[in-house]
């Protein structure tokens, strides 16, 4: 139907918060003026990583629900005590598929795509999560903006599609490389921002039914010349850890048998660079290191880096012309979106149950504005 709620959400992985503002980002910033857009940015959970962040994102649930806790990779930890490497919760676009609504997927980290289950969708690009060959590759390995641009805008000008998800990746590519200010990092986001000026101009035809949400998976901060954390090493922490996992500005620790929990959360938050911790479960933390610090691993970003409570910012921008768009603008002015607030919110607006979410349909009492 012609007044069916029409959905594109996009994501701009690793997004300096920053560079928010009208002389970088000039096409993001008049979306946000003329439908509405957080100040402060909203909040991903912890670790203020990739794939717990987008877990969120599309799943309404957190890092603990989705099972999805960390980025990083290893046999025994992920999968395993840390968490999994592919969620079995469905995601806003499996349900909207199962509800009988057509809906698209363009990631620019097709890993991404195994980690939530898109890769078993009908449209999903790069098709299966495999890379076609002779697709343009950044310095990581993933497909860059430019690339992703032409499958994102074929699909944003699908009018078929009740909804959209597009990642972009190399912000956080060129960020981890050469840091959230450097001047290379301000070319990516502004290429970022002309190609998301390039989708609104693509949905324009269907621009009175759509919905447009812009938003990251978490900040990037600058990672400071000292040494990396290793929560084994020292007298203090000698014989406290089982096991553990770094993420950035993160880590997953395992605590030994028979360790007293409480002893171990003294001893390791007194760590030298740690500068919190969370209590997941009697025998797992989440240690977070301080500003600039980052915990050992076998491959640490030369210089930008995430995963602590200083990351977890995100951008959250909304535009468009339904008359949803007002509403959405008005609840994150006045109170910070987490990632998990997303998709209730689209759900609301596709028609969809999602009775499981833990995040909060920001268009609550103002349903006439949602379909169904």
């Amino acid at each position: 139907m012609a007044d069916t709620p029409r959905v594109v959400l996009i994501a701009l992985d690793g997004f300096p918060l920053r560079s928010f503002r009208p002389a970088i980002t000039p096409n993001l910033w008049r979306l946000g003026q003329a439908g509405g857009y957080c100040p402060e940015g909203g909040r991903s959970g912890l670790p203020s990583t990739t794939y717990p962040g987008f877990a969120s994102l599309l799943t309404g649930l957190s890092s603990g629900a989705t099972g999805v806790r960390t980025t990083a990779r290893r046999p025994g930890a992920v999968p395993g005590w840390a968490g999994t490497d592919r969620t079995t919760t469905p995601t806003i676009v499996h349900l909207a598929g199962a509800a009988g609504l057509r809906a698209a997927v363009v990631t620019g980290d097709h890993e991404l795509q195994k980690v939530l289950a898109l890769d078993e969708l009908e449209r999903a690009w790069p098709p299966r999560a495999i890379v076609p060959a002779g697709t343009e590759l950044d310095a990581h390995g993933y497909p860059t903006n430019a690339a992703v641009r032409g499958h994102a805008l074929e699909a944003a000008a699908d009018a078929s599609l009740d909804l959209l998800f597009v990642q972009f990746n190399e912000t956080d590519t060129v960020g981890h490389d050469s840091g959230p200010s450097a001047p290379a990092t301000e070319a990516c986001v502004r290429a970022a921002d002309a190609i998301v000026g390039e989708i609104v101009q693509a949905i324009e035809p269907d621009w009175d039914r759509t919905v447009v949400i812009v938003t990251s998976d978490h900040d990037m901060a600058r990672r400071l010349p000292l040494p990396s954390i290793d929560p084994t090493q020292g007298f203090d922490v000698a014989g406290l850890v089982d096991d553990w996992i770094a993420d950035g500005c993160a880590a997953w620790v395992r605590l030994a048998r028979g360790v007293d929990p409480h002893l171990a959360i003294n001893r390791l938050s007194a760590l030298e660079g740690v500068e919190g911790w969370r209590w997941r479960e009697p025998a797992t933390l989440l240690l977070l290191a301080a500003p600039g610090r980052v915990f050992a691993s076998p491959s640490i970003p030369l210089a930008g880096i995430h995963g602590s409570a200083g990351t977890a910012r995100t951008l959250a921008v909304v535009g468009g012309g339904h008359p949803a768009v007002s509403n959405i603008g008005r609840a994150i002015e006045e109170r910070s979106p987490r990632l998990q607030d997303w998709a209730p919110t689209i759900a609301c607006l596709l028609g969809i149950d999602l009775p499981l979410a833990e995040g909060l349909n920001m268009l609550e009492g103002c349903e006439a504005t949602c379909s169904g």
